[in-house]
């Protein structure tokens, strides 16, 4: 079953999760089958991020059956029914968070070790003292990504302006801080890994 996980978070946060196991034909033809106009899809090169394109749209019609995406200047999602919606992709998995009442932020992460070769972009000093394996560098990283998405906007220094605390390893419950010059928030996160990925999502 391609949908993996589709749940109410909590009032007013939905979260969706499709693992894609179909072909490119196959999403094609479900799209179209709910009445989705794919002719210029097929122009398309990049066949996987097609696949995530397609699989994001589906899992998006399970919600909202008559809905449009569309971005902001600065490439923030905006659906046209005024909820609010994050969007991540990786590999075989798409993620989407919805929100009716306020901005929301969504990542998922394949745990490899390329997580850390890049951990000196997004590790502050705090980070590192609670960060001991590769999965706490994942969650670390796809926690700041999600805050980063649910802010939205450009010029956002990972070290400097997203900050996670009261992360345990006992608890898939955390904070997050955007802390800007002009926009300082504390949001509720959560995480959770499916098959070997790091899922984390504002609250």
């Amino acid at each position: 079953m391609p949908i993996y996980e589709i749940k109410n978070t909590s009032i007013p946060t939905k979260i969706g999760v499709w693992k894609i196991t179909e072909t490119t034909e196959e999403l094609i033809e479900s799209l179209e089958n709910k009445g989705f106009d794919t002719t210029n899809l097929l122009e398309t090169k990049n066949q996987q991020r097609l696949k995530q394109w397609l699989a994001t749209r589906l899992l998006l019609i399970e919600f909202f059956e008559n809905v449009t995406i569309i971005y902001d200047d600065f490439g923030k999602p905006h659906l046209d029914n005024n909820w609010f919606i994050s969007i991540s992709h990786s590999n075989e998995f798409v993620a989407i968070s919805l929100n009716k009442e306020k901005s929301c932020g969504i990542d998922i992460e394949k745990i490899s070790n390329k997580v850390e070769r890049i951990k000196h972009k997004f590790l502050n000093p705090s980070d590192l003292k609670t960060v001991t394996s590769l999965s706490d560098l994942t969650i670390y990283w796809a926690a700041k990504e999600a805050l980063y998405k649910y802010y939205g906007q450009k010029e956002v220094l990972f070290i400097e302006h997203l900050f996670i605390e009261n992360f345990s390893k006992n608890s898939n419950s955390f904070k997050g801080k955007i802390k800007m010059s002009n926009f300082k928030l504390e949001l509720n996160m959560s995480w959770e890994k499916i098959d070997e990925y790091i899922l984390v999502y504002t609250l």
